[in-house]
């Protein structure tokens, strides 16, 4: 006996949960028009004629919106890209991974750390400000290349506000003003007897980097001359501040906490409002006398323009969470970064306050960028 011809399979279509709700308001308003049309046919004057009108007005003002709600509630349903603009390592990037992977715990799909650096972290933030504003692209952002890069590099393309969508403020980091063992340097006052008298000479990250204004802005508080030496590896300069070549740095804590915990190194002031109960017998500025350099080289997590509000609010949730959490907690302390969750709104006015706050310290140093 010959078998029976196998039975075809049929493989439906499927759809997002925004395709459906697409296609069921585009139902609902076609079966009020067949309805209005008839009724205007039969009844033109009637009640229902104007009852349908407006029932039809309200269905097609939030067939518009409704789908954007639903791209909210199902994001993320694949992986989202982080670009860090910065070399594996630093700063940012431990702190991109660690958000991420608690991201990736608390949504329930992968946030994937993708560094694309150069051009002092321009080049990264410009390729997040020309992705999609789905929610698939989102990056991490700083005082840096929000606030100094538009100011310095006249080759920067993106506006800080009004290219980007800002998510939250993840956490900061203080500078440390640090002195090798070789200057016998160990207080303020020693420092601006020792600056006066030999210059302020000082290694940062980089030209215009925050480092490097952070230096410029203890040098006019303290009227001193200063001699900046621009490293592109914070290893390197820390080294030779162990050794001895360089005399001072203005690093951040995150990155100088080790050195300063094994003693290799003077910490001389930190820039916090309160001395930090990990480095307690470092002072800070302002109880020294200078509450005008307070401040951190923050980090935080934008998206291109135009993101989807449900997204950034939905972010913003989720990355103070995170930080909120003990064990993060923890890690910050060990690191020497400091949480300060705001809104993704009170975030965006706090970039605009940093913008203004850095442009004079830049002008001083003559980075400003001709336009």
């Amino acid at each position: 006996m010959g078998s029976n011809p196998a039975t075809p399979t049929i493989l439906l279509p499927t759809c997002s949960k925004q395709a459906q709700v697409r296609t069921g308001f585009a139902a609902l308003c076609l079966c009020l028009v067949l309805c209005l049309d008839f009724l205007i046919k039969t009844n033109p004057g009637g009640v229902a004629v104007k009852t349908i009108s407006k029932f039809l007005v309200l269905a097609l003002g939030s067939i518009a919106y409704l789908p954007v709600q639903a791209v909210a509630q199902e994001w993320p349903n694949r992986p989202v890209r982080v670009i860090v603009p910065f070399g594996a390592g630093g700063s940012g990037d431990i702190l991109a991974r660690l958000v991420s992977e608690q991201l990736s715990a608390s949504l329930k799909q992968q946030f994937v750390v993708e560094n694309r650096t150069g051009a002092g972290g321009a080049v990264g933030v410009q390729a997040l400000a020309g992705a999609e504003p789905n929610g698939y692209t989102i990056g991490i952002t700083n005082l840096s290349t929000l606030s100094l890069a538009p100011l310095i590099n006249a080759s920067v393309t993106y506006d800080p506000i009004k290219s980007l969508s800002h998510i939250a403020y993840v956490g900061g980091a203080p500078v440390l003003l640090s002195s090798a063992l070789k200057t016998n340097v160990r207080t303020l006052p020693e420092f601006i007897a020792h600056a006066k008298d030999k210059a302020f000479t000082f290694a940062s990250s980089g030209v215009g980097s925050d480092g490097h204004l952070m230096g410029q802005a203890i040098a006019m508080s303290m009227g001193l001359k200063v001699e900046h030496v621009p490293y592109t590896q914070t290893a390197q300069a820390l080294g030779d501040l162990v050794a001895g070549h360089i005399p001072f740095t203005t690093f951040t804590l995150s990155s100088s906490a080790p050195f300063q915990r094994a003693k290799q190194i003077n910490g001389i002031a930190v820039t916090t409002a309160e001395r930090l109960a990990d480095f307690p017998d470092v002072p800070t500025f302002k109880e020294l006398g200078y509450p005008n350099l307070v401040g951190t080289t923050w980090f935080s997590m934008s998206g291109p323009a135009n993101l989807p509000k449900e997204i950034v609010e939905k972010l913003n949730r989720e990355i103070i969470a995170a930080v909120s959490k003990p064990s993060m907690q923890e890690v910050f302390r060990r690191d020497g970064f400091i949480a300060q969750p705001m809104s993704s709104a009170a975030f965006t006015t706090f970039v605009a306050e940093e913008t203004a706050r850095w442009k004079p310290v830049v002008e001083a140093a003559g980075l400003l960028a001709k336009r």
